[in-house]
């Protein structure tokens, strides 16, 4: 049976970080392909924040495409054709429907184990799925008995926050080359740096 790790985001926008992370995943084994699935709206996220969201699925096609395992790194678009705002458990539901000779598990920061707990029907998701968890600069979670913690791996030392703000000033160097030039070419932030007074 193939092995998913399920990497849920709205990639707002897809960075360095999430490329490196989904990497260190196929590297340890623990599955036979990544699968970044781009969420069009988080419940937990206030729409404002996010840009459209083919743009944010086309820039993470274009990150996993240039990452190192092109081949084991799939992007999703299944929640663009469902209810919203989207909800982890039923996207999985669809999922298993969709594929049910997959095994799927999934990719969580310690960010967000403090927050699981608000998902909809989120003991359903814990008890049935393996969730491995990396770390966060500023956030405790690897010591939680219910997920499998990857100790050792690279921090994401960047939040798609801090991308924005870096855009926003000018060039930065924490997205992939071919998402950078795709956010230039589309003006999705200011990406011109200011000409000195």
């Amino acid at each position: 049976m193939r092995r998913v790790v399920l990497y849920f985001g709205s990639f707002n926008p897809v960075h360095r970080g999430h490329v490196a992370v989904a990497e260190r995943v196929l590297e340890r084994g623990l599955c036979d392909e990544v699968w970044f699935v781009v969420s069009p709206q988080n419940p937990l996220k206030p729409r404002a924040e996010l840009i459209d969201e083919q743009h944010r699925l086309r820039m993470t096609q274009l990150a996993a495409s240039t990452s190192h395992y092109p081949d084991r790194m799939k992007v999703c678009d299944v929640e663009f054709g469902m209810p919203r705002p989207s909800y982890t458990i039923d996207t999985l539901g669809e999922l298993e429907r969709r594929w049910p000779d997959v095994r799927f598990a999934m990719l969580v920061g310690t960010d967000i184990v403090g927050q699981i707990e608000r998902w909809k029907q989120w003991e359903e998701i814990v008890s049935r799925y393996k969730i491995y968890v990396y770390p966060r600069r500023g956030y405790a979670g690897d010591g939680d008995a219910r997920f499998e913690a990857l100790a050792g791996e690279p921090f994401e030392d960047f939040s798609s926050t801090e991308v924005r703000r870096a855009l926003a000033s000018g060039d930065t160097d924490m997205v992939p080359e071919a998402v950078r030039n795709y956010i230039k070419e589309h003006k999705l932030w200011i990406t011109q740096k200011k000409s000195p007074d």
